[in-house]
Protein backbone atom coordinates (compact mmCIF):
# COMPACT_ATOMS: atom_id res chain seq x y z
CA UNK A 1 0.00 0.00 0.00
CA UNK A 2 1.03 3.78 -0.76
CA UNK A 3 1.68 5.64 2.36
CA UNK A 4 -1.19 8.51 2.52
CA UNK A 5 -0.13 11.55 2.71
CA UNK A 6 0.33 14.21 5.96
CA UNK A 7 -2.45 15.96 4.42
CA UNK A 8 -4.69 12.80 4.16
CA UNK A 9 -3.62 11.68 7.40
CA UNK A 10 -4.27 14.77 9.27
CA UNK A 11 -8.11 14.83 7.65
CA UNK A 12 -8.43 11.32 8.45
CA UNK A 13 -7.62 12.24 12.29
CA UNK A 14 -9.88 14.99 12.65
CA UNK A 15 -12.77 13.23 11.03
CA UNK A 16 -12.24 9.80 12.82
CA UNK A 17 -11.67 12.25 16.06
CA UNK A 18 -15.51 14.29 15.20
CA UNK A 19 -17.11 10.87 14.42
CA UNK A 20 -15.67 9.64 18.47
CA UNK A 21 -16.72 12.80 19.74
CA UNK A 22 -20.00 12.68 18.13
CA UNK A 23 -20.41 8.99 19.50
CA UNK A 24 -19.55 10.96 23.19
CA UNK A 25 -16.48 10.34 23.35
CA UNK A 26 -14.57 13.21 25.79
CA UNK A 27 -11.78 15.13 23.43
CA UNK A 28 -8.93 13.57 25.78
CA UNK A 29 -10.37 10.43 25.26
CA UNK A 30 -10.98 10.89 21.29
CA UNK A 31 -7.31 11.80 21.09
CA UNK A 32 -5.74 9.07 22.58
CA UNK A 33 -8.10 6.76 20.19
CA UNK A 34 -6.98 8.60 16.97
CA UNK A 35 -2.78 8.81 18.16
CA UNK A 36 -3.74 4.96 19.11
CA UNK A 37 -5.35 3.90 15.90
CA UNK A 38 -2.90 5.87 14.07
CA UNK A 39 -0.22 3.61 15.75
CA UNK A 40 -1.69 0.00 14.86
CA UNK A 41 -2.49 1.52 11.19
CA UNK A 42 0.98 2.04 10.21
CA UNK A 43 2.48 -1.20 12.11
CA UNK A 44 -0.23 -2.86 9.72
CA UNK A 45 -0.07 -0.86 7.23
CA UNK A 46 1.58 -3.21 4.58
CA UNK A 47 -1.45 -6.07 5.53
CA UNK A 48 -4.04 -3.38 4.77
CA UNK A 49 -5.55 -2.51 1.28
CA UNK A 50 -4.79 1.00 0.67
CA UNK A 51 -9.16 1.41 -0.77
CA UNK A 52 -9.57 -0.34 3.28
CA UNK A 53 -7.66 2.03 4.97
CA UNK A 54 -9.69 4.73 6.03
CA UNK A 55 -12.50 2.03 6.92
CA UNK A 56 -10.12 -0.29 9.07
CA UNK A 57 -8.73 2.63 10.51
CA UNK A 58 -12.81 3.95 11.62
CA UNK A 59 -13.15 0.44 13.33
CA UNK A 60 -10.37 0.23 15.17
CA UNK A 61 -11.14 3.63 16.42
CA UNK A 62 -14.24 2.65 17.11
CA UNK A 63 -13.46 -0.92 18.71
CA UNK A 64 -11.43 1.17 20.99
CA UNK A 65 -14.17 3.49 22.08
CA UNK A 66 -16.52 0.53 22.79
CA UNK A 67 -13.78 -0.92 24.48
CA UNK A 68 -13.18 2.07 26.62
CA UNK A 69 -17.07 2.20 27.20
CA UNK A 70 -17.26 -0.95 28.83
CA UNK A 71 -14.35 -0.52 30.81
CA UNK A 72 -15.50 2.70 31.76
CA UNK A 73 -18.87 1.23 32.93
CA UNK A 74 -17.59 -1.52 34.50
CA UNK A 75 -15.45 1.36 36.56
CA UNK A 76 -18.89 3.15 36.88
CA UNK A 77 -20.93 -0.13 38.24
CA UNK A 78 -17.98 -0.53 40.67
CA UNK A 79 -18.00 3.09 41.82
CA UNK A 80 -21.73 2.73 42.34
CA UNK A 81 -21.71 -0.18 44.20
CA UNK A 82 -19.26 1.03 46.33
CA UNK A 83 -21.48 4.11 47.21
CA UNK A 84 -24.69 2.26 47.24
CA UNK A 85 -22.29 0.77 50.74
CA UNK A 86 -20.88 3.67 52.39
CA UNK A 87 -24.15 4.85 51.73
CA UNK A 88 -25.91 2.16 53.24
CA UNK A 89 -23.36 2.79 56.59
CA UNK A 90 -23.69 6.44 56.75
CA UNK A 91 -27.42 6.10 56.41
CA UNK A 92 -27.11 3.44 59.85
CA UNK A 93 -24.82 5.71 61.37
CA UNK A 94 -27.03 8.55 60.55
CA UNK A 95 -30.29 6.87 61.80
CA UNK A 96 -28.28 5.78 65.12
CA UNK A 97 -27.45 9.79 65.54
CA UNK A 98 -30.62 11.11 64.72
CA UNK A 99 -32.27 8.14 67.02
CA UNK A 100 -30.27 9.49 69.60
CA UNK A 101 -30.41 13.09 69.06
CA UNK A 102 -34.46 12.41 69.00
CA UNK A 103 -33.70 11.08 72.27
CA UNK A 104 -31.70 13.70 73.81
CA UNK A 105 -34.42 16.51 72.61
CA UNK A 106 -36.94 14.71 74.29
CA UNK A 107 -35.25 14.69 77.39
CA UNK A 108 -34.89 18.35 77.19
CA UNK A 109 -38.73 18.77 75.77
CA UNK A 110 -39.97 17.04 79.04
CA UNK A 111 -38.28 19.45 81.21
CA UNK A 112 -40.71 22.14 79.69
CA UNK A 113 -43.65 23.55 81.03
CA UNK A 114 -46.32 21.61 79.62
CA UNK A 115 -47.77 24.43 77.55
CA UNK A 116 -44.37 25.43 76.22
CA UNK A 117 -43.83 21.76 74.93
CA UNK A 118 -47.47 21.25 73.88
CA UNK A 119 -47.20 24.73 71.60
CA UNK A 120 -43.20 23.07 70.47
CA UNK A 121 -45.21 19.75 68.84
CA UNK A 122 -47.76 21.84 67.70
CA UNK A 123 -45.80 23.78 65.55
CA UNK A 124 -42.97 22.14 64.77
CA UNK A 125 -43.77 18.42 64.68
CA UNK A 126 -47.75 18.98 63.55
CA UNK A 127 -46.85 22.22 61.72
CA UNK A 128 -49.75 23.96 63.10
CA UNK A 129 -49.97 27.33 61.90
CA UNK A 130 -50.32 30.41 64.78
CA UNK A 131 -53.94 31.16 63.53
CA UNK A 132 -54.62 26.85 64.48
CA UNK A 133 -52.60 26.88 67.22
CA UNK A 134 -54.34 30.00 69.00
CA UNK A 135 -57.89 28.37 67.67
CA UNK A 136 -56.82 25.21 69.43
CA UNK A 137 -55.41 26.50 72.81
CA UNK A 138 -57.73 29.56 72.88
CA UNK A 139 -55.30 32.25 73.12
CA UNK A 140 -54.90 34.99 70.98
CA UNK A 141 -52.35 34.60 68.21
CA UNK A 142 -50.26 37.50 69.80
CA UNK A 143 -49.59 35.75 72.46
CA UNK A 144 -49.25 32.18 71.10
CA UNK A 145 -45.90 33.52 68.76
CA UNK A 146 -45.16 35.07 72.09
CA UNK A 147 -44.90 31.91 74.28
CA UNK A 148 -43.59 30.17 71.11
CA UNK A 149 -40.72 32.16 71.17
CA UNK A 150 -39.73 32.22 74.90
CA UNK A 151 -40.38 28.20 74.49
CA UNK A 152 -38.27 27.83 71.61
CA UNK A 153 -35.53 30.13 73.63
CA UNK A 154 -35.72 28.01 76.76
CA UNK A 155 -35.31 24.84 74.83
CA UNK A 156 -32.24 26.05 72.88
CA UNK A 157 -31.17 27.04 76.45
CA UNK A 158 -31.54 23.43 78.13
CA UNK A 159 -30.63 21.47 74.87
CA UNK A 160 -26.94 23.70 75.14
CA UNK A 161 -26.89 22.87 78.66
CA UNK A 162 -27.55 19.13 78.71
CA UNK A 163 -24.82 18.80 75.60
CA UNK A 164 -22.07 20.77 77.33
CA UNK A 165 -22.52 18.60 80.53
CA UNK A 166 -21.72 15.50 78.62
Amino acid sequence: MSKPSNGEITRLSNDIYQKLCSMGANPEDAKEIVQESLYRGFLNIDGIHSKAFKSWLYKVAINQYYDLCRKDNHRSIIEFEDYLLESEENHVEDTVIKQETKEEYEQVLHKLKPLERKLIKMKYEDEFSYKEISEYLSLKESNVKTYLYRARKKLTKLFRRDNNEK
